[in-house]
């Protein structure tokens, strides 16, 4: 039987281990002879197997929490660190998602990360309206740069009628000739309005022009 003296002494190392524990420590293993009480092996196998413990998870979480998520690993059988395992596997599965995200696949959704999950969503949600907006400008453009490189050059064009030629189109056959308004409105979104210019007023209707022209002059 162990005496008083040895007993204060173990159970001060006991006491001093688990303090530090309780601190974030980790404490070296408690070291008992052949000749202790089978009470003190056994308290100190317990306390040995609780300080491995916690020097896992000290090892688990060190590389987790600086992004190492790869080469984190932990004994399954080790019930208090399900947490940080938990958590782990959670990181490992946004982090594919980000990577599905960066690939352009914007349905991507997080729902396990609280108040983190919505700033997430949010992110994704903007970006994915962020692109379609830049599509619609790329298509947008490449419509007007179409638009410029059918319209640019020099239209064939009827000295009278002013009827365009189309393009490739044999000058004799009627066929080929249609109107500015039809030509635009084919190779463009441009709609036209009809009203008729002062010259062409006096040229067609001289007497409506004249007396249009000494209205003006009483004002």
């Amino acid at each position: 039987m162990a005496d008083h003296n040895t007993s204060d002494d173990f159970l001060s190392k006991v006491t001093s281990t688990i303090d530090s524990l309780l601190c974030g420590g980790v404490p070296e293993r408690l070291q008992v002879d052949d000749s202790s009480p089978e009470a003190f092996e056994s308290l100190a196998l317990k306390v040995n197997m609780l300080i491995d413990t916690i020097a896992e998870i000290h090892d688990f979480i060190i590389p987790l929490s600086s992004g190492e998520l790869k080469d984190a690993s932990i004994n399954q059988r080790n019930l208090l660190a399900s947490p940080f395992k938990e958590l782990h596997s959670r990181l490992l599965h946004l982090t594919w998602q980000a990577q599905c995200i960066s690939q352009g696949d914007y349905s991507q959704r997080v729902d396990f990360m609280g108040q983190f999950s919505e700033s997430f969503n949010n992110m994704v949600q903007a970006l994915d309206e962020n692109e379609k907006a830049l599509k619609k400008k790329i298509s947008d453009l490449e419509k007007a740069l179409n638009y410029i490189d059918r319209l640019e050059g020099i239209l064939p064009i009827c000295a009278n009628c002013k009827s365009i030629r189309k393009a490739n189109m044999p000058p004799t056959e009627q066929k080929s000739w249609v109107s500015v308004e039809d030509y635009f409105s084919e190779k463009t979104d441009a709609s036209f309005t009809h009203s008729i210019c002062p010259l062409c007023i006096k040229k067609l209707y001289p007497d409506f022009a004249d007396d249009e022209n000494d209205e003006n002059d009483e004002k």
